[in-house]
C-alpha cells in the first residue's frame, strides 16, 4: 500500500521531466531540420557586437577570474541553504538555529582565509600581465606600422 502512496506522490515529478526530456529532444531536432544549413566563410568569421575583427587578438584570462564566478556559486548556494533554513525555523527551534550559526561562522572564515591569503585582490595578481600584454601589443603595432609605408612605396614604384 506504502508503495502506491509514493507512486501517486512521485508521478507528477516523473511526468514532468518525461516531458521536459521530450521538448527538449522535439526543439533539437526541428533546430536541425529546420536550421539554415550554409556554411560560408562569413559565417565563421567570429565578431563582437556585429563587428569584424580587425587584428587577431588573442587576449589571455588566467584562472583568477574564474575563482570570482566559483566563489560566487559557493556563497551563492550556501544562501540557499540559509533560506531553506528560514522557512523551516519554527520547526527546527534552537537547535536549528545554532547550528545555522556555526554554518555562518564556517563561511565567513572561509571568508577571511580568501582574503587572507589575496585571493579577492585582482590588480595585485594580474597588473604585471596586462602591462606585459599591452606592451607586446604596442612592439607589434609599431612594427607593422614600420613595415606598412616600406611595403606601399615599394607597389607605388613598380
Amino acid at each position: 500500500m506504502q508503495s502506491s502512496e509514493q507512486f501517486s506522490q512521485l508521478w507528477p515529478i516523473a511526468a514532468y521531466f518525461i516531458i521536459l526530456v521530450t521538448m527538449l529532444v522535439a526543439m533539437m531536432l526541428l533546430s536541425y531540420f529546420l536550421g539554415p544549413k550554409t556554411h560560408t566563410r562569413a559565417k565563421n568569421t567570429p565578431y563582437e557586437s556585429g563587428i569584424i575583427s580587425v587584428s587577431n587578438n588573442k587576449t589571455r584570462f588566467s584562472n583568477h577570474f574564474f575563482l570570482y564566478a566559483i566563489f560566487f556559486v559557493i556563497f551563492d548556494l550556501e544562501t540557499i541553504y540559509l533560506f531553506a533554513w528560514v522557512i523551516a525555523f519554527d520547526e527546527v527551534g534552537w537547535p536549528g538555529f545554532i547550528e545555522a550559526g556555526i554554518f555562518i561562522v564556517v563561511l565567513l572564515a572561509a571568508l577571511l582565509y580568501l582574503a587572507r591569503i589575496g585571493a579577492l585582490t585582482l590588480t595585485r595578481r594580474h597588473q604585471p600581465f596586462r602591462v606585459s600584454q599591452l606592451q607586446r601589443q604596442r612592439k607589434a603595432d609599431h612594427q607593422n606600422a614600420k613595415q606598412q609605408p616600406f611595403h606601399q612605396q615599394q607597389t607605388i614604384g613598380h
